[in-house]
C-alpha cells in the first residue's frame, strides 16, 4: 500500500496537510531506503481536482498524519482511504510502526477533538496553541 504523509524537512510529520506543501509518498512494498518519494502535494493533486480520486489514481490508499479534521476524515474514509494517526512527529519511527502494523487508525472522536480546538471554523487550523481565535 502507498501512504501519503504531510512532512516538514523530509523527516518530521507536519501537523496536517494545511501546515505544509510537502509530502512523503511511502510505498511499503519497497525497501526502506527507496520507500519514500518527497514531493509537493500539488504535483499529484492539482487545484480543482478531486483529492480522493487523484490519490487512488496514484495507488495511494492511506494517509498518515498528526491531526485530521472530522470532515476530511469522513471524506477519506467514505472513499476507501485509510487514515493512520502518527505517534509523535518523527517520520521514520512512524514508518517503522506503520510497517509493523502498530499505528492506530484515526478515530472520529480524535477528529472531533481537533474541531473543538478552533470551534471547527478555521479552514487552516493546525490544531496548535498559536490559534488566535
Amino acid at each position: 500500500m502507498k501512504v501519503i504523509i504531510p512532512i516538514i524537512k523530509n523527516d518530521m510529520i507536519a501537523s496536517g496537510f494545511n501546515a505544509t506543501s510537502d509530502v512523503c509518498i511511502y510505498d511499503e512494498d519497497k525497501p526502506m531506503d527507496e520507500a519514500c518519494i518527497f514531493i509537493n502535494w500539488r504535483e499529484i493533486i492539482p487545484p480543482g481536482t478531486k483529492i480522493t480520486q487523484q490519490l487512488k489514481a496514484q495507488g495511494i490508499l492511506g494517509v498518515l498524519t498528526e491531526t485530521m479534521q472530522l470532515m476530511a476524515l469522513n471524506l477519506f474514509r467514505e472513499n476507501g482511504i485509510t487514515v493512520f494517526k502518527s505517534v509523535g512527529k518523527d517520520l521514520y519511527s512512524n514508518l517503522t510502526l506503520l510497517s509493523e502494523g502498530k499505528l492506530e487508525y484515526y478515530s472520529v472522536s480524535e477528529a472531533l477533538e481537533n474541531n473543538k480546538l478552533c470551534g471547527g471554523e478555521c479552514s487552516d487550523c493546525a490544531g496548535d496553541t498559536s490559534c488566535e481565535k
